[in-house]
């Protein structure tokens, strides 16, 4: 779930494109989160776009730099 995973109002996640997931990702930051058990959130994206996500396509910040530390 989002709360798990750290996601909550106000932090950075990169977002993959749900169509085409060989898009680059784009950073964007978290507006809203639903209440359990919800997967989905609001997200604004740094050119003012707003967008509906699923917790599928989203990367938090912390995830990513952990990530890379395990390499």
């Amino acid at each position: 779930m989002l709360e798990d995973r750290g996601v909550r109002r106000g932090i950075e996640v990169l977002v993959k494109d749900a169509v085409d997931p060989d898009l680059p990702v784009k950073k964007a930051r978290v507006v809203r989160t639903y209440p359990r058990p919800s997967r989905w959130l609001v997200v604004k994206y740094e050119d003012g776009n707003m967008d509906q996500v699923e917790e599928s396509q989203i990367t938090t910040m912390f995830e990513v730099n952990r990530r890379g530390r395990e390499i």
